[in-house]
């Protein structure tokens, strides 16, 4: 008998801080009921949001080119007034093996769509070749080429700026499951032992 273990799903609330006076670059790592950007930013005094496409959401002239947010895009926010905001977001954890195309020859926004942090040369690791420049909205840097790792990890609820190195499009997918704290790892670990207990 083979007894399956199954994880259950849970909605949880991730928290954004956005500041003021400064291009915010966020991502949303959860799925809510109501993805669409009038819905997401309802209650910030906001006064645009961006993707890397060119389309925009602003509020008080009535523009949303942006429609529905997707978890496969990063977005520019600029605040109005002096105050850090909080944007708050309630779902679904997103499903963190999409691959996400990264264009040639454009500043790309890369959504992180994992729940915890990871280093920044493991979550590139086997694309290092391909990299250019990252960048966060608070001008940490990681070039590859020149062995430079400003910046340090990456987060849930960021975006980073991705620019390629060569002439040709780029499938991304974060590496799901690899370089975890020692902590998750022993968990895991334990959980299959578990399991494989279970089935012999």
């Amino acid at each position: 008998t083979v007894i399956t273990q199954l994880t259950p799903i849970f909605s949880i609330e991730q928290n954004i801080e956005l500041q003021p006076y400064r291009l915010n670059m966020a991502s949303i790592s959860v799925v809510s009921d109501d993805n669409s950007a009038s819905n997401i930013f309802d209650g910030l005094d906001l006064l645009l949001v961006s993707n890397d496409g060119s389309d925009y959401y602003v509020p008080s002239y009535n523009v949303d080119q942006i429609g529905d947010m997707l978890e496969t895009e990063g977005y520019n926010v600029f605040l109005n007034g002096g105050e850090t905001q909080l944007l708050s977001v309630e779902g679904l954890p997103v499903d963190a093996n999409q691959t996400i195309g990264l264009n040639a020859f454009t500043m790309n926004l890369l959504p992180y769509l994992l729940q915890d942090c990871m280093a920044t040369s493991d979550v590139f690791s086997g694309y290092e070749s391909d990299l250019l420049v990252v960048k966060n909205d608070a001008s940490d840097y990681y070039v590859p080429g020149s062995g430079v790792e400003t910046l340090e990890e990456m987060c849930p609820g960021e975006a980073y700026a991705v620019f390629l190195s060569g002439a040709s499009d780029l499938d991304f997918t974060y590496p799901v499951g690899g370089a975890l704290s020692s902590t998750h790892d022993m968990d895991s670990y334990k959980e299959r032992a578990h399991v494989n207990a279970l089935e012999n």
